[in-house]
């Protein structure tokens, strides 16, 4: 086992990796085909470590490891990743795992570091969690740790002092300055990272992170079950202006649309028209009118932070009537009600919006007038559409359902809706395959998860002349109190049904229908929760404010953070100017007369009297602070030894400021001598030598308090030798 200090090197190195593995680690796109042999790398390198073993493999081990990997490196790039870029970063984890067991030079303590640097910048860009802030804020303490012993063993290797190397162990002094310069560093990084101006994200958007895996433009039979099998947040949703009678757990009731899709080929669904572009007034759009009946309108504005999910699709809630971002043009399809932006974004998207979430009338609806399919054909042809190859069986089924039901749209709809909710289960394993997915659902495999229900009821009501459309979005999930938004996960992922009901006569002039959704997904009957609530919670509040306020950080936050201080600055400055604008009235006018000049010349004197008075008590009874006399206890300096280096400083300074300059490498004797040979056989020379002579009798020997009292008396000799040169600077010595 090597010196404290390098050992303590060696540790603080290893520590680096894990935590730059780590950061790369929790954005899970690490396969375990790569994580399992660095985490027992990890493992077994730390247990020899902990026993104090050494363990070093020879290099030429090592590089020929990395020359026969080469090959699985190409398969890796090709064939199992896909992208040799993630066929790298699985090289980079390898060859750091294995360069823990064959450092030995500083060359290879370099580039473990900078494998580990390499780790943590790949980490920023493949994640925006609020885990990678707390993780990189370690790494940079650990990071600032090992540069400071890195250098104080080169430091102790160019004195050539082994011998202090073996007694060194700076733990706590070292711990709490890499801190200290650790929290010095992220702070003014903080303040440089605010004030920069903003600017677009230039080359760093061309590769976007990966999008949350399952969730599709398209409604693909079973493949949101990988999605909702997620407990990755998707969604941080805040109610900015809840509006009069907002009720909190109907909100939470309410999906929240992604996009619409009109089209099945009986295994997918999806939206074949292109929709139309927007040119927004300072990221403003306005897309839906206000109902023209105000009192059965419920209009609430809410904010949203969007995580990338590799879609550019927006979501909202029903009946949306202007949103809020920050592009200059959005993609709108009135077909489907779907709104986008035109690119993926490479860190997720924050907006706002305004959507009315009333719920629509029953009354109204059961009196909305039949749809006529022949007059519809044209405009709602799209929602009509059904597969050349469906099976007869689910028109038939659809018939039997609604037989014994009213004609109108609303009870056929419902009919269909609670027929699948009780005769079907909900399940996300074993879902129904085969070239008719669907008709095996219905008929022969009775369960599934919420895209076949939404097909099957979608591809009955049409059969039933109802148009009718499939929606993917998500349903609210968990509230948090701590930032006052609402969580949703991957595990909400939801898809349903929407049906068209046509307006009313009397209301056509103002809009052509309303879309209303219905869902035949039963519960699951599976709650899935936390081991510990609030600590998700607590996470969750982080991850939330790093997305907002760090990784969305553009210059509309900046602005808007501008704005906030500005005014927070100006309200204070302008109180306290306030504050002693009234005070300065107030002393004006009370100086103004001659009692109240009197009165402040008498107080200002008894203050000064006072201050002067106990400054002196505590200089003549040599008070110090507390933390100074512990100080020097530590350090093992006795009082007399402190009065002699106060008072050589002291001494000092009398001859600097005649002239006598004492260079750093020039000792007290050859001081006193440069003064006797300057001024030979005077009287400053004399009682210099005396001086010099009683300092260090006092200063290192046993330490004699009577000396005290005699080097004080030389001290005093020795100024009353220089006379008014004591109080003068007159220049330097000549040499």
């Amino acid at each position: 086992m090597g010196p404290p200090l390098r050992r303590y090197f060696e540790g603080l190195l290893l520590l680096l990796l894990a935590t730059g593995f780590g950061t790369l680690a929790i954005t899970g796109d690490l396969p375990w085909l790569v994580m399992a042999p660095v985490c027992a790398a990890f493992a077994l390198r730390g247990y020899l470590f902990g026993r104090g073993l050494e363990a070093r493999i020879p290099v030429r081990w090592t590089v020929t490891a990395l020359l026969l990997y080469l090959p699985i490196y190409v398969l890796d790039g090709m064939v199992l990743s896909g992208d040799f870029v993630a066929a790298t970063l699985h090289l980079v984890v390898l060859a750091g795992a294995a360069q823990m067991f064959s450092a030995t030079t500083n060359r290879d303590y370099m580039t473990l570091g900078l494998l580990a640097l390499l780790e943590v910048l790949a980490a920023a860009l493949l994640t925006v969690s609020g885990a990678f802030f707390l993780l990189f804020l370690v790494f940079l303490a650990v990071l600032i740790a090992t540069l400071v012993v890195h250098e104080m063993m080169q430091s102790q290797g160019a004195s050539r002092a082994p011998e202090t190397a073996n007694r060194c162990s700076p733990l706590r002094p070292l711990l709490r300055f890499s801190i200290l310069l650790s929290v010095s560093v992220a702070g003014f990084g903080i303040v440089i990272f605010f004030l920069l101006p903003r600017l677009t994200m230039g080359a760093w958007a061309a590769r976007a992170p990966n999008g949350l895996s399952g969730y599709s433009d398209e409604v693909q039979l079973g493949a949101v079950a990988s999605l909702q099998r997620s407990n990755t947040p998707v969604m941080h949703i805040r109610v900015t202006s809840p509006g009069p009678g907002f009720d909190a757990t109907a909100f939470q009731q309410i999906p929240w649309r992604g996009r619409g899709l009109t089209r099945f080929d009986g295994q997918r669904w999806y939206a074949p028209d292109s929709p139309t572009l927007y040119r927004t007034d300072a990221g403003q759009l306005q897309v839906g009118m206000p109902p023209p009946r105000r009192e059965s309108a419920q209009v609430v504005h809410y904010s949203v932070t969007l995580e990338p999910i590799g879609s550019p699709v927006l979501f909202f809630p029903s009946h949306l009537l202007r949103v809020e971002t920050r592009f200059p043009v959005l993609a709108w399809d009135r077909t489907t009600d779907t709104l986008s932006s035109l690119g993926q974004g490479f860190s997720g998207v924050s907006y706002a919006g305004v959507s009315d979430v009333a719920p629509p009338d029953l009354q109204t609806l059961r009196t909305a007038p039949p749809v006529n399919p022949e007059r519809l054909r044209g405009a709602l042809s799209e929602e009509l559409q059904l597969p050349d190859s469906l099976d007869p069986r689910i028109p038939a089924l659809a018939r039997t359902i609604t037989a014994k039901t009213a004609p109108d749209t609303w009870d056929r709809m419902q009919a269909l809706s609670q027929y699948l909710q009780t005769h079907y289960q909900y399940t996300l394993q074993d879902l129904p395959q085969g070239p008719d997915p669907l008709a095996t659902f219905l008929f022969d495999q009775p369960q599934g998860d919420c895209e076949y229900f939404a097909s099957a009821l979608a591809v009955m009501a049409r059969s039933l002349s109802i148009p009718t459309r499939v929606v993917n979005g998500f349903v609210l999930g968990d509230y948090n109190s701590l930032t006052g938004e609402y969580i949703v996960r991957g595990s909400d992922a939801h898809a349903w049904v929407e049906a068209y009901f046509p307006a009313p006569a009397s209301f056509r002039r103002f809009n052509r229908g309303r879309w209303v959704a219905f869902d035949a997904t039963p519960a699951s009957g599976a709650v899935e929760s936390s081991l510990f609530p609030e600590a998700s919670m607590v996470m969750d509040a982080l991850s939330s404010v790093w997305q907002e306020w760090i990784v969305n950080y553009d210059w509309v936050h900046q602005v808007h953070l501008a704005g906030l201080l500005q005014g927070g600055l100006g309200d204070s400055a302008g109180q306290v100017w306030t504050n002693v604008g009234a005070i300065a009235s107030a002393a004006g006018a009370a100086w103004g007369t001659g009692a109240g000049r009197r009165d402040a010349w008498l107080g200002a004197g008894a203050a000064i009297l006072f201050l002067v008075l106990i400054g002196g008590i505590a200089y003549r009874r040599g008070w110090r602070p507390r933390w100074t006399r512990a100080a020097r206890a530590a350090s093992g300096e006795l009082e007399t030894q402190r009065q002699a280096r106060l008072a050589y400083r002291r001494f000092q300074r009398y001859l600097r400021r005649a002239g006598f300059h004492r260079s750093p490498a020039e000792t007290a004797q050859e001081l006193a001598a440069a003064v006797a040979e300057e001024e030979p056989g005077s009287a400053l020379a004399e009682r210099s030598a005396a001086f010099v002579q009683t300092y260090h009798t006092l200063r290192f020997g046993p330490g004699d308090p009577r000396l005290s009292a005699h080097l004080r008396q030389e001290l005093a000799r020795v100024r009353q030798a220089l006379g008014w040169r004591a109080y003068l600077m007159i220049g330097v010595r000549r040499q």
